[in-house]
């Protein structure tokens, strides 16, 4: 039985697959593991802010359709690249273990603290770190970053920018953490909604694969990306609002924060829960609703009116 698993072709999407394909080949010898390349409208278009192109989505759409037409068995995606809501048709199968969730500063001559200081142009195509970092160093100008790692990092050394900011999950996973200048702490830049994570989706109803691809299943991790995802379905958040929500245990608590902003820095709503690590059903839901009541629908009205 040659089970088919399908990913996007970046380096990083594919030390994910290879990752996934290495787990399972460990659990399973006697099963054999294929890798097969889908090509997705992110990919393709990688010059275009992904706020404009439709959002969260983009770099899923074509491995579901290659999981609808049986061309693969399951699919391996980064988690935050996933709509909070997923076709009905699909289940996720299995979240691996988690990465540290941090965004990081990369920059050829400034520290993050010259940030407060300097008028520097900092490179995101992210909507979640422009308004945390134009509410926390209001002096900076942000300008689109696009591309692969290796991509964005060369436009830093052509002096397009004066500093970049990526997520620390992918800059260790290829292996160019002595890149980073600074990781930049969770209450400066809160993470995308499981940042850091990878999830294995399967055809709904599919048993087998379902039970192989189980077995790799990370509980911890998973309970607080659900969690994070539920506060993302409540405040209707995705690459198109700023909007970010971190979930961990921690020293014997569940402890979840978020955020809804406006792309100005300017109107920030952010709130934490401290939970007991076995009483913390609807935490996600629970947050995003305060958020939404005491400030963030009026600034996620304004955002849709602009």
């Amino acid at each position: 039985m040659k089970i088919v698993i399908g990913t996007r072709g970046s380096k990083l999407a594919l030390w994910q697959a290879n990752t996934v394909k290495s787990m399972l080949e460990e659990r399973f010898p006697e099963k054999e593991f294929e890798l097969k390349i889908i090509k997705t409208q992110g990919d393709r278009d990688q010059n275009t802010p992904l706020s404009q192109m439709g959002g969260i989505g983009l770099f899923t759409k074509q491995l579901e359709k290659a999981l609808e037409d049986n061309e693969i068995d399951l699919a391996v995606h980064s988690f935050k690249d996933m709509p909070s809501v997923i076709d009905e048709k699909f289940e996720i199968a299995a979240v691996l273990k988690r990465e540290r969730v941090n965004d990081v500063f990369i920059s050829l001559k400034y520290k993050l603290e010259d940030l407060k200081s300097k008028k520097l142009v900092i490179g995101t195509s992210s909507l979640r770190r422009i308004s945390l970092l134009k509410a926390g160093f209001p002096g900076i100008e942000t300008k689109n970053l696009r591309g692969n790692v290796d991509t964005r990092l060369k436009k830093l050394e052509e002096g397009l920018y004066d500093g970049i900011i990526l997520a620390y999950a992918g800059v260790k996973r290829l292996g160019l953490e002595e890149k980073i200048t600074d990781i930049i702490p969770e209450d400066v830049l809160i993470p995308a909604a499981a940042q850091g994570a990878v999830a294995v989706e399967i055809r709904k109803g599919d048993g087998k694969i379902k039970e192989i691809v189980s077995a790799i299943n990370h509980k911890e991790t998973e309970l607080c990306v659900n969690e994070e995802r539920d506060f993302l379905r409540v405040v209707e958040g995705g690459c198109r609002i700023p909007v970010g929500v971190y979930a961990r245990f921690f020293d014997g608590n569940f402890v979840i924060e978020g955020f809804v902003g406006s792309v100005d820095g300017k109107n920030i709503v952010r709130h934490k829960l401290i939970l007991p690590e076995d009483g913390f059903e609807d935490a996600g839901k629970n947050l995003g609703l305060w958020i939404l009541e005491n400030g963030g629908k009026k600034i996620l009205e304004d955002f849709n009116q602009a």
